[in-house]
């Protein structure tokens, strides 16, 4: 009987121990990436369920997400390389967390930088695992149908009454702008959605998203939202050319539904208040927002260049008004809730300074030359999407809230998408170094193909 010679028994244990670790590594990635997938999910109605001492399901959700991605990493050794778009919101964030040394409120300021490293942490979730062009639609579909989960608590609270607030109906435990922008944001991606997907049930599935969510929208009577709708209307027809003559009708018939559904349904609450709009963006004032502005802007000018500090606006306007004591909080009551900032970019310029307002800007700069470098119809849409979040941007603070940097980075992605719909093994590209043998061995096992590229 011939003795196994030591050499060939020394690369049986090598190609052995590539494939357990190349199959460790596939396993860790396709995990971490179902639950982001689940993330992005339970996202837009992550209120419904509040964990007392912990947080909404999202941070459940989460935990779990990045547990799989740090194994991932750790089987791998390597990382994506970030890219210059990154980099400034990385800056931007490091800004942020700088504010810090000065800030008005210190509390307010390190609870802003814990968010700003839970959505980074965000962002890069989606770049290091939804770096093909499926992948990333599938977490556009996962946010669509969370959104259905939003509109139908929506809808209940019509139906039920309870979800009455001052003439505006909402759900799930969400404010009514804050739920109708989130809304608004998937009313262009479920659209999309139903242009790009083949399946019918899906597009049966993303229709019914958008119908859903523009019916919300008019319950919720959020003025905002509904003109952070119109860039919507604007991508439609550059939809309809890119679509058979059913998949056109299929359209319109949803189109139809959603207008007679917000007509029928919608209550003359809603109705009288969506119909100020005309008014308010005349008059340039929105429940008293403008007095808080010019409050703003004398707290601004206290410290131009680095801000009162992240998170602390509110803070500071109470202070410049004299409510800073307990008891003129108390005394205010319910009166206190209009402090808060209804502008992202007056918000940013007011707590992090004209350094962090321009790092801000940058950022969306980056964004939108991202955007530029898409196909025709992707570029249409991602461009709809920021000028959607730029029309509510302007109406509310959405500076630290989870589908700004979820879009922010899936634009990302998306621009430096890879051209065949895989996902990247790095353990295939560290494996090049290593014997052919031992590489195509790992290969084939894993069914890895080397046309996926680098990062």
């Amino acid at each position: 009987m011939a003795e196994t010679h030591p050499m060939q028994a020394m690369a049986y244990a090598n190609r052995r121990s590539a494939n357990l670790q190349v199959q460790r590594e596939v396993i860790f990635r396709k995990a971490a990436f179902f639950f982001l997938s689940i993330l992005l999910f339970v996202i837009p109605w992550e209120n419904a369920v509040v964990i007392d001492g912990f947080g909404t399901i999202s941070r459940v959700v989460a935990i779990p997400a990045f547990g799989m991605a740090l194994l991932a990493i750790l089987e791998c050794g390597t990382l994506r390389m970030l890219v210059p778009q990154q980099i400034v919101m990385l800056a931007f964030l490091i800004w942020g967390g700088f504010t810090y040394f000065w800030t008005f409120s210190p509390s307010a300021t390190v609870t802003s930088i814990y968010t700003f490293v839970q959505l980074f942490m965000l962002v890069w979730l989606i770049w290091e695992f939804a770096q093909s062009r499926k992948q990333q639609l599938l977490l556009l579909q996962a946010y669509a149908l969370g959104s259905i989960v939003s509109s139908g608590g929506t809808l209940l609270g019509f139906f039920n009454s309870p979800g009455l607030h001052s003439g505006r109906y909402s759900g799930l435990g969400f404010n009514p702008g804050d739920l109708a922008f989130i809304l608004a944001l998937a009313l262009p991606i479920s659209l999309y959605l139903a242009v790009q997907e083949r399946r019918k049930i899906l597009v049966w599935v993303d229709g019914a998203a958008a119908v859903l969510a523009l019916s919300a929208i008019v319950l919720t009577a959020s003025r905002v939202s509904i003109l952070a709708c119109i860039p919507t209307l604007f991508m439609l027809p550059f939809l309809f050319p890119k679509l058979r003559l059913s998949r056109n009708l299929l359209a319109l018939v949803f189109i139809a539904l959603a207008g007679c559904g917000s007509w029928l349904f919608m209550p003359e609450s809603s109705w009288s208040r969506l119909s100020t709009i005309g008014t308010a963006i005349a008059s340039g004032t929105l429940t008293e927002r403008t007095t808080i502005s010019q409050i703003g802007w004398q707290v601004f000018r206290q410290a131009p260049f680095h801000g009162v500090g992240v998170g602390a606006y509110e803070s500071a306007v109470e202070h410049a008004v004299g409510w800073a004591s307990a008891a003129g909080v108390a005394d205010m009551g319910s009166q206190a809730d209009p402090l808060v900032p209804h502008n992202t970019f007056f918000s940013i310029l007011v707590e992090q300074g004209i350094t962090g307002c321009g790092l801000f800007v940058a950022l969306l700069i980056a964004l939108v030359f991202s955007a530029s470098k898409l196909a025709k119809i992707d570029r249409l849409f991602w461009l709809c999407i920021l000028m959607t979040w730029a029309i509510g941007a302007f109406d509310m603070p959405w500076d630290q809230r989870k589908p700004t940097w979820f879009i922010f980075g899936l634009l990302i992605s998306a621009a430096a998408a890879k051209p065949l719909v895989e996902a990247r093994s790095s353990a295939m590209h560290r494996l090049r170094g290593q014997r052919p043998e031992v590489y195509a061995e790992a290969r084939s096992s894993t069914g890895i193909s080397l046309s996926q590229g680098s990062s």
